[in-house]
């Protein structure tokens, strides 16, 4: 999958984020693996982002959702439209300065390509983050989530998606550490208490004269 998005697609700085770890899970699913790519362009993107979701379901019989995505049609129309309307322009002398949204430039296109089964991770781990009370997103799933994240290189620095779930991760990690050590703690002195008082050596009585 990796040799397809970057020599067939051409997408370029590939970054592969191993979420499967995080517990409260991400909203876009347990088992999280993530890539990130970006396009040269918002045509490359979109243009990527639509070949890979139409390779994804020839080759793999995989049913992607691509959020952000501009089908081919839609994009054409939109690609010519905006010709137009800069052809009109010129014609009278002008050009089009303004800033506002032409249904183009996403800069970012979410592949949720779904669950790939057997492909979990495997449990390293017995401590339980989640408390009685807890609400969020976890689920037991046998198999691994991936998500293909496609963007400009605009969009990309703006976000910086790898900072954020690299932070994400990070603090998972501490929380876990301490929750296990916290654990550990708790064992080591329920031990002691259930000791038993013949195991205690006992200094013996010693005796005074009166």
């Amino acid at each position: 999958m990796l040799e397809h998005i970057s020599v067939d697609l051409g997408l370029d700085d590939l970054s592969l984020l191993d979420l499967r770890d995080i517990d409260p899970p991400p909203a876009l699913g347990a088992n999280l693996m993530m890539i990130i790519g970006t396009a040269r362009s918002e045509k490359h993107l979109h243009v990527s982002a639509d070949r890979f979701c139409r390779w994804l379901r020839t080759t793999h019989k995989l049913s992607p959702y691509a959020d952000g995505l501009l089908g081919r049609g839609e994009l054409r129309l939109k690609l010519k439209r905006k010709n137009r309307r800069a052809r009109m322009l010129n014609s009278v002398g002008a050009s089009d300065t303004s800033n506002t949204d032409d249904g183009i430039r996403t800069g970012w296109v979410c592949v949720n390509i779904g669950t790939i089964e057997d492909g979990r991770i495997a449990d390293h781990t017995d401590v339980d983050l989640r408390d009685d009370d807890f609400v969020g997103f976890s689920e037991d799933s046998s198999g691994v989530r991936v998500v293909v994240q496609m963007l400009t290189e605009e969009k990309r620095d703006e976000l910086d998606l790898e900072t954020f779930w690299g932070q994400a991760l990070g603090r998972f990690t501490r929380r876990r550490d301490r929750i296990a050590k916290a654990g550990e703690y708790t064992t080591s002195l329920s031990d002691i208490s259930q000791a038993s008082p013949h195991n205690v050596d006992v200094p013996p009585t010693v005796s005074h004269p009166t």
